[in-house]
């Protein structure tokens, strides 16, 4: 099916809705807009010239946000309402409140909620968050908006033009967005389909989760127990639970959802709905040696694998069978060499189907729901992994658990040691049936739980957090992250890692997108401004791109927050004295003219106070290592 994106902009006495094809090669650029085409309510039979764009055959109607919005408007247009009971209707999906506003809003108000169904549709907010102007920040792309007031109801020809233009720009948005984030997600569904013999238009309208309902052939039921009740350890695994941690402990987490703190295997341990996290300290270093080596062990696909051992599925899925092929196929291609594409296929789907059941089943929306497994699962997880933390920390001299979370373990230990540790590893794999696997780790400088730098022994990066993201892109997701001066990130890790001054490693950075940082208004904000420094207010759009300035006439961006008629005032976090605006293209600057205004001194200190940690040194090796506070002399 052809993909085609759409975008609507409602106004009191007009409506504009601009269609774009998605490019056979699948290479998108400016260029699509010159085949976009429009209606508006100005047009001869606008309301049918917008069904029949809607509802061609083979045609897949794409947008962002459009099931809580697009798709309501094209519903009120089919109804046959005039332009300015479409704008009213707009009005209440904005804003529900404002139902008992009017007599005209009092009788919409039933058609805010009401979709067009004449289609089939793909929203590209599925499993994403966000609005489509930060995904645009991110990305690049212009983020300019019209400056037409959306109230406003006598409209100029150039008006019009106006609004036409930009609504073109955020259906190519949509669809450059979808090209280089979305394209893998919305395949992968369409594999699901085709291997659980579910109808294309289904896996289009259908989330993730959803659609592996459907391939589970799961069916919504109603459970006596809740996810508050008491759990069953499963016998297989309750020796060992009960041998290797403290009784009360268990009983804790096995009769109660409320999360807690304990002390144990030297580490602040927390146990919670939200998984067992762990960490010996927070601000630590931890490096191997000849003698001392960093292992992190983890369970081999741990929650699938436990709805599988345990019988800890959902109950909505009358043949737990099918799973457990699923898993069994899954593991078997996996190693499995010279694979065909249906293989390759298969096991993309089958991998999709595993990691996303057990989430599903805490969603009471969807046919999965059953949260007295969801928690047994998440309570049981927690339980078996911390008792083979404590059981290799007991068992092993000189052990030290450095961090543990939902799945993994990651510990310190003497390189002669590291049988035992397997042997321990097998008795727990043994006793569960539940593989487990070995990371060999070089170095860590350790935040906390969530935020790390983490060097393998092959020379592998990986950092996880806020702390040190250094890119907008997150491996194995469809989501991204905003722009936070990467820059900064990238001039820390370097510095880490391999001691490169952190001076150079910025000044040689020529990507504007690195120095970039966005300032996104949030749904509690009335609007954005611009304070400068001598006083004066620029109101400026939502979301916004800026870099910092050696301007000191520039200012900060605030967000503004009205209550009871009083403004206060929020400034962006993370931002520049001096912060001057880039919302156009960021391909479209040059750089060697921008770099003559970049404060490069903020971005030096930001990447300095990114490293200006007390670094607690753990272990023997560490201890040796000289860390002493991060200086950098100006």
């Amino acid at each position: 099916m052809k993909l085609r994106f759409f975008d609507f902009e409602v106004l009191p006495n007009w409506w504009l809705c601009v269609f774009g094809d998605y490019p056979d090669d699948g290479i998108v650029t400016e260029k699509m807009k010159e085949n976009m085409v429009y209606v508006t309510s100005d047009d001869y039979d606008a309301r049918g010239k917008l069904i029949s764009l809607l509802t061609e055959d083979n045609i897949v109607l794409v947008g962002y946000n459009i099931k809580r919005y697009d798709l309501i408007i094209a519903n009120a247009i089919y109804q046959g309402f005039s332009a300015n009971l479409v704008k009213i209707v707009s009005d209440l999906i904005i804003n529900p409140g404002n139902m008992f506003l009017s007599k005209e809003h009092t009788m919409m108000y039933p058609f805010a909620k009401k979709r067009f169904n004449g289609s089939v549709y793909q929203d590209l907010m599925d499993d994403n968050d966000g609005s489509l102007k930060e995904k645009e920040a991110i990305l690049g792309l212009d983020i300019r908006e019209s400056d037409v007031s959306f109230e406003k109801e006598d409209l100029t020809e150039h008006d019009k033009a106006e609004l036409i233009y930009y609504c073109k720009h955020d259906v190519y948005a949509t669809a450059y967005f979808h090209s280089v984030v979305t394209k893998g997600y919305v395949s992968n569904k369409l594999i699901i389909g085709k291997k659980f013999g579910i109808p294309e238009n289904e896996c289009y309208m259908c989330t993730n989760a959803k659609l592996v309902g459907k391939a589970l052939g799961a069916k919504k039921c109603s459970f006596k127990e809740t996810g508050e009740d008491n759990i069953n350890i499963v016998p297989k695994v309750k020796n060992y639970i009960y041998d290797n941690l403290p009784n009360d402990i268990v009983e804790r987490v096995r009769t109660s959802t409320s999360s807690f703190n304990v002390t144990m295997f030297d580490n602040k341990v927390s146990f919670g709905n939200g998984g067992l996290h762990s960490v010996i300290s927070n601000d630590c270093y931890v490096a191997s040696n000849d003698e001392w080596v960093l292992r992190n062990v983890d369970a081999a696909s741990y929650y699938p694998s436990m709805l599988i051992q345990f019988a800890l599925l959902s109950r909505c899925v009358k043949n737990p069978d099918v799973f457990k092929d699923i898993f069994d196929e899954r593991i078997m291609l996996k190693h499995k060499p010279n694979k065909t594409q249906d293989e390759e296929d298969s096991q993309l789907a089958n991998k999709l189907v595993l990691n996303t059941t057990f989430g599903a089943s805490g969603n009471k929306y969807l046919e999965l729901y059953d949260p007295f497994m969801c928690t047994s699962t998440c309570r049981m997880g927690q339980l078996f992994l911390a008792a083979l933390a404590n059981k290799a920390y007991k068992t092993i001299p000189g052990l030290k658990v450095i961090q543990s979370n939902t799945d993994g373990i990651l510990m310190e230990l003497r390189r002669n040691d590291v049988p035992l540790l397997e042997k321990l590893m097998e008795e727990w794999s043994t006793i569960s049936g539940i593989n487990m696997e070995t990371d060999k780790v070089d170095k860590i400088w350790q935040r906390d739980v969530n935020n790390y730098l983490l060097v393998m022994e092959n020379g592998k990066v990986k950092r996880k957090g806020l702390w040190l993201m250094d890119t907008w892109t997150k491996p194995g997701y469809f989501l991204i992250s905003p722009l936070t001066a990467y820059v900064c990130k990238r001039a820390a890790i370097n510095w880490l890692v391999s001691r490169k001054d952190i001076v150079e490693s910025i000044v040689e950075n020529t990507n504007l997108q690195d120095f970039a940082i966005t300032c996104k208004k949030g749904p509690t904000f009335n609007r954005v401004v611009q304070r400068m420094n001598d006083g004066t207010e620029v109101q400026l759009y939502k979301c916004n791109r800026v870099i910092a300035s050696k301007n000191n006439s520039l200012g900060q961006i605030y967000k503004i927050k009205k209550y009871k008629g009083q403004e206060s005032y929020h400034k962006m976090p993370s931002i520049p004295d001096n912060c001057r605006l880039i919302n156009k293209a960021l391909d479209s600057y040059d750089f060697k003219e921008v770099k003559k205004d970049l404060d490069y001194m903020w971005y030096i200190q930001s990447a300095c106070e990114l490293l200006d940690i007390d670094w607690l040194p753990i272990g023997v090796a560490a201890n040796n290592t000289d860390l002493s506070k991060f200086k950098y002399d100006d």
